[in-house]
């Protein structure tokens, strides 16, 4: 018989290995290339090796992943995408974990359930889609899993030390799991502070647990609002990337994390009206959840911190759609991480369908019998989903199918490093070529998929034009700039991504594959 402490170890262990196991099908299938656009991003900032690059950075940026991995690059001394690699499912291990714990403490679940619940987790199109490369959101999430249970037990002092120091970790990983840890406190709170339970709520102890928390928060939030920021210089080894301000920079009436999404044109979210904008929220909240949702409402269950957890993730999806002038920012992030509590109901919902009494025949029996058909083919359709989309390098690479190409909620799931797989090579071959004849006189118009590349390839010393969609403008800005040669790095032929066009005053120098380097004819 094992013991309580070693039986939870061992829980604990089979919820890591159940996402991590999973979470590394896609590292493995992609290899040696890294998953994800913004990983680029982040392989970047590791090989600066700047955590902080001035002290408001440590209120206003969100820097624990990069305290971690950092250090881990420097020790280890191995390339930037082998870490990335083994963080990635390290993390969604995290969250599986988290998920877990959750489920035993905060809402007491027996060690069947709490198991299942992190095995639904780590296979749903949306955790997955989290993990995939918002690393530092990932991270955050899975500090937050850990942190709410808490909330329920702040009477003893270790209790009450943990709980602050967990609520600062979340609020360093991630904005987003900062908002919602200090939205869940502070009802968590209120709801105690007016309920009838008023007399056992330890409303002082909850107070001044979360402080500490809301004081940095605010602090960051003050310091951004005052634009008060660190030079670029500091945060990058790369090349100076000057932004073209084209009409997909263009303020859309933002207010920080409130946003106007009627007219909004970026990278990701283009809303020329109410209807796309309807179309592409309704579109996406169907592909995540609907093959499962009859389960959600079955099982939807009381719980303060699942009623304000679910509220707020709620708001931030389906706000935009009553309020879209002024909305929170970012509605498809939101709505992915409704995966977290919408786990919790579904297992909740199962459990109510499956357990109907048997003991007559007949009409229990059928109702049973539906009720088994209903929850297999639910499951079923989540696991084709996400196997779906951990398949991803192989199907771009060998079928030319998969969730990245389901027009027009593709651009929510972004699946490659901004390239197809069998062009990396090619793009960083191309950013060798051009690191070694670019100098002082001479420059390179990059959109802003391929100047993710030139952050990592590019000497620091040089200078690009980056562009998200007005190349002529960048051309433009090259020109007035004054240097003599200008490059240009595209798809050629033409594949269709990002609506790259190749201007008609530049000729092809040099081919990599499919990626072709272009200049600009005198």
């Amino acid at each position: 018989m094992l013991s309580k402490m070693e039986e939870t170890g061992r829980n604990l262990l089979i919820s890591f290995m159940l996402g991590f196991t999973l979470r590394l099908i896609p590292e493995i299938l992609a290899f040696p290339f890294p998953i994800g656009f913004d990983t680029l991003y982040y392989a970047a900032r590791i090989r600066s090796s700047v955590i902080w690059p001035c002290w408001v950075s440590f209120f206003s940026y969100t820097w624990l992943f990069y305290a971690i991995s950092i250090p881990l690059y420097n020790i280890l001394h191995v390339e930037e995408f082998l870490l990335l690699k083994v963080m990635g499912p390290v993390l969604h291990g995290l969250n599986s974990v988290g998920i877990y714990w959750f489920a035993k403490k905060a809402l007491n679940w027996n060690t069947e359930n709490s198991l299942f619940a992190s095995g639904l987790f780590v296979v749903q199109l949306a955790s997955l889609r989290i993990s995939w490369e918002f690393l530092r959101n990932t991270m955050g999430l899975g500090l937050l899993l850990f942190t709410l249970p808490l909330l329920k037990d702040l009477d003893s002092n270790k209790n009450l030390g943990l709980f602050m120091g967990l609520s600062l970790l979340t609020v360093f990983a991630h904005e987003l799991s900062g908002v919602t840890l200090l939205f869940i406190g502070w009802i968590v709170l209120l709801w105690g502070w007016l309920s009838r339970s008023i007399e056992e709520f330890p409303r002082r102890r909850t107070l001044f647990a979360l402080l500490p928390a809301s004081i940095i928060f605010l602090t960051g939030i003050t310091l951004r609002m005052l634009r008060v920021n660190c030079a670029r210089s500091s945060v990058s080894s790369g090349p100076t990337i000057i932004w073209v301000k084209d009409i997909a920079r263009q303020s859309y009436g933002s207010l920080f994390f409130f946003v106007n999404y009627i007219g909004m044109n970026t990278s990701i979210d283009v809303y020329p009206s109410y209807f796309h904008l309807l179309l592409y929220v309704l579109g996406l909240f169907a592909l995540l959840y609907l093959p499962y949702f009859f389960l959600v409402r079955k099982g939807f269950f009381s719980d303060t911190i699942l009623n304000a957890w679910t509220f707020l993730l709620l708001l931030g999806s389906f706000g935009c759609l009553f309020f879209p002038f002024f909305a929170l920012e970012y509605w498809h992030r939101w709505m992915f991480m409704l995966v977290y509590p919408f786990t919790f109901y579904t297992v909740n919902g199962m459990r109510l369908l499956l357990n109907q009494n048997t003991l007559s025949l007949g009409e229990d029996f059928r109702k049973l019998r539906s009720s088994k058909r209903k929850v297999f083919g639910a499951l079923l359709a989540v696991i084709l989903l996400g196997g779906l989309y951990l398949a991803t390098p192989c199907l771009m690479t060998n079928v030319g199918f998969g969730i990245y190409s389901l027009y027009p909620l593709s651009k929510y799931f972004a699946s490659v490093p901004t390239v197809p797989y069998q062009d990396v090579n090619g793009v960083i071959q191309a950013m060798m070529w051009l690191n070694d004849r670019l100098d002082n006189s001479s420059s390179v118009v990059l959109h802003k998929a391929f100047a993710a590349w030139a952050n990592l390839y590019l000497d620091e010393s040089l200078v690009v034009i980056g562009y998200i969609k007005d190349v002529d403008s960048a051309f433009n800005l090259a020109s007035t700039m004054g240097f003599e040669h200008v490059f240009f790095v595209c798809w050629n032929p033409n594949i269709g991504w990002y609506g790259i066009t190749i201007p008609d005053y530049v000729t092809p120098v040099q081919s990599f594959g499919r990626i072709s380097i272009f200049k600009q004819l005198k």
